[in-house]
């Protein structure tokens, strides 16, 4: 269904944006690996000969019509170096049916020897065998997989880099062809890596890689800390070129006595900068970095900041609530897996922490916080940032609001997804998710109850953790509810005028009061006379006047006056969608999502369907545009909007289009009045970027709203009406 308030007759005059490209900075840090943080690990394969052999194991779950061009990409970049004497190469490659028609476009699921060509059009490697269409997102499939390459290519080092979507705790690697849309959690390749080390008899291996999105987490490198010594993830989504396969395996082969964790170091510092699809572009790799995250491990470490994180976690179950609900609320978030009214829920870990320090007086925590942090700079052995990033520290926590922690504890919820249960190791050895339940149900918890050792090698075959994971869910008929929401209170809004034409001002002032204030925000929208709606038109940030910035991250400072007046100035506005021809235009709603330096720096984004030219494909997505209205990418979302799901950047192809997703409050169904998504208009990639092009608002009946967001996430409104005439 299509609703469409805009007469096609009426002239709109342009207020044109200025659009200017910015270069990002990357920021790095590297550590030697201390002397006593060295894993205690057996022997991985004495029985080799060649002390600085290595086996690289490259698990490719390309079946899937966003990641499958790319990562076909990916393996003729390996390609350009390919398998030495020192250095053997393998991998096992699932293409999508339907999808990426280059290199053979074969569909099914093929292991290669990779061997090396210049040509980067082609996989030419030695194909090894053509298994029919394997389900990847199977922990079988991944442990059969590691097995047969061990055994095939027994080597004195091991290095298993998994690709495909992922998704922090609740893993990734989902196969749309063999109808499996919900992949491996964490569990399951907790399993899978627990039964291979099993059947080959190996101690661990020295490295796990996952190019995939947000697996830079404690959680998920808790998960697989008894089964390798390193490991890289990152914090946030990766862009859709993944890792500079050339330049780390080059390195690799230059020198071959390198440990797991100089592989991943060097792995992190090639990231984006020696990837052959963006050398010799600077400011396209300057573009790509600004969003960037990506860490090396030390995973012999993860026990320590496991300990100290359970140490924090005690000392923030007896301490004021206000700290930690403002931590969580302004740390350094990354993308949500979940739908668009839930707050981000993965936050930088070394962030959170400074927060804290910032806004407690509690020694006990303070003493806590400082433990986290020393702990963690254990663990980070390097780790890069690009500039949209700033207060990434290597390793994301989950910390959810309160609807979100009843979602994924709470078995009675009916979701999918259990957050204990897909890290089970985690959850043993955390108090983590023992405090969850504290800050939101009130049930108090054993410190004594963290089994710390089932992140050793030793407990590497431990699979069971049924016990821990139900420990930590809510008793059944738990009452959930944050203790920072609510109790705000907004006055009657007052208008400086009732009509106002489209180059007139219209002045919005009333009073907010609580202490549970996060972020306070204008709303505009137009009510069409035809279909009795309201069209969401525009919405941002409304400035207290002071700004806080912890780390390089910006959030609003509303002081320690429980009562704040608020005014704010709109002049009759509305923006639209454009590649630079006015015809084409299209009106767009873009919500503020990321709260910057200043209204430039913010971050706006516009919901829609993403439409594959080649095949016909649509999902759901999002396009990201900075505060001068300058586009910044566009994300595709695997799964069900109402669960849990994988993003990833889509790159657009000549032909691909955007179709608009319009917010509309109706009165059809709920005398009260429900949001609505309707079709709105479609955009077609082509040459011309996209921006945000503003014009004035054409006449009419429009509501203006100040909202105010407390620290749970949760928005109060308050409306009054104005109207602009011609």
């Amino acid at each position: 269904m299509q609703k469409n308030p805009f007469p096609l007759s009426i002239t709109l005059m342009i207020a044109a944006l200025v659009v200017s490209w910015g270069c990002c900075g990357l920021s790095t840090i590297a550590t030697q690996v201390p002397t006593e943080a060295q894993p205690s690990y057996p022997t991985v394969n004495p029985a080799v000969s060649a002390p600085n052999s290595w086996l690289v194991m490259m698990y490719e779950d390309a079946d899937d019509e966003i990641l499958e061009e790319d990562m076909v990409s990916d393996m003729n970049e390996a390609e350009l170096v390919g398998s030495t004497d020192n250095v053997t190469v393998v991998a096992q490659m699932d293409r999508y049916e339907g999808g990426f028609s280059g290199s053979g476009d074969w569909s099914t699921t093929k292991r290669f020897l990779v061997t090396q060509d210049d040509d980067m059009r082609y996989i030419n490697s030695t194909e090894l065998a053509d298994l029919g269409e394997m389900d990847m997102g199977r922990s079988e499939t991944l442990k059969e997989f590691i097995v047969w390459a061990i055994r095939s290519y027994p080597a004195s080092h091991y290095a298993l880099i998994m690709s495909d979507h992922g998704a922090g705790w609740n893993g990734g690697w989902t196969d749309a062809d063999s109808g499996n849309s919900h992949g491996m959690s964490m569990q399951d390749i907790d399993d899978a890596l627990s039964g291979a080390l099993t059947e080959t008899g190996l101690g661990a291996l020295d490295f796990i890689g996952f190019d995939a999105c947000l697996m830079g987490q404690l959680e998920s490198m808790s998960t697989i800390s008894p089964h390798a010594m390193y490991a890289v993830g990152s914090e946030e989504t990766e862009p859709s070129l993944g890792w500079a396969y050339a330049g780390f395996l080059t390195a690799l082969n230059n020198n071959p006595s390198m440990n797991g964790g100089e592989l991943g170091s060097v792995i992190v510092d090639t990231y984006i900068s020696q990837d052959v699809q963006v050398v010799g572009d600077p400011t396209r790799a300057d573009s790509i970095g600004e969003g960037i995250t990506l860490t090396a491990v030390d995973l012999s470490a993860i026990q320590e900041l496991n300990a100290a994180v359970n140490d924090l976690a005690f000392a923030l179950a007896d301490t004021d609530t206000d700290t930690i609900a403002e931590a969580r609320a302004y740390a350094q978030s990354y993308t949500s897996i979940w739908w668009e009214e839930i707050p981000e829920s993965y936050i930088d870990l070394g962030h959170f922490v400074e927060l804290l320090l910032e806004g407690t007086n509690d020694r006990a925590v303070e003493e806590a916080a400082q433990n986290v942090q020393i702990a963690l700079q254990r663990v980070v052995i390097n780790e890069k940032h690009g500039s949209d990033k700033p207060a990434s520290t290597g390793l994301t926590i989950f910390f959810p609001n309160s609807e979100l922690y009843g979602i994924t504890f709470d078995p009675s919820a009916g979701y999918s997804d259990m957050y204990p249960d897909f890290v089970g190791r985690f959850a043993t050895a955390s108090l983590w998710d023992d405090f969850l339940t504290y800050y939101y149900t009130g049930e108090p918890f054993d410190p004594a109850s963290a089994d710390l050792a089932v992140l050793t090698p030793a407990e590497s075959s431990r699979t069971d953790f049924s016990q821990a994971a139900a420990e930590s869910a809510p008793q059944q008929g738990a009452t959930i509810a944050a203790p920072n929401a609510g109790g705000i209170t907004i006055e009657p809004l007052t208008a400086s005028t009732s009509e106002l034409g489209p180059r007139d001002t219209v002045t919005l002032s009333t009073t907010i009061t609580n202490s549970n204030i996060a972020y306070v925000y204008y709303y505009v929208a137009y009510y069409d006379e035809t279909s009795g709606s309201y069209l969401t038109a525009d919405q941002g940030h409304v400035e207290p006047g002071d700004v806080k910035q912890v780390g390089g991250v910006f959030y609003p400072d509303w002081g320690n006056d429980p009562t704040i007046s608020v005014n704010y100035d709109w002049e009759p506005t509305l923006y639209y969608m454009s590649d630079g021809n006015e015809a084409n235009d299209q009106f767009a709603f873009f919500e503020p999502t990321v709260y910057g330096e200043t209204t430039t720096t913010d971050i706006y984004t516009v919901r829609g369907t993403y439409k594959f030219v080649d095949t016909g494909t649509e999902m759901e997505a999002e396009m990201d545009f900075n505060g001068d209205g300058e586009f910044q990418g566009v994300w595709g979302f695997t799964g069900d909007q109402n669960t849990a799901g994988a993003w990833h950047e889509i790159t657009p192809q000549t032909g691909d289009t955007f179709t608009i997703t319009e917010e509309w409050l109706d009165f059809d169904q709920n005398p009260d009045g429900e949001f609505v998504d309707y079709i709105g208009g479609t955009m077609t990639f082509g040459d011309a970027p996209f921006y945000m092009q503003a014009y004035d608002a054409f006449p009419g009946q429009y509501a203006l709203a100040i909202g105010v967001e407390d620290l749970d996430g949760n928005t109060y409104w308050e409306f009054i009406y104005v109207t602009v005439t011609e």
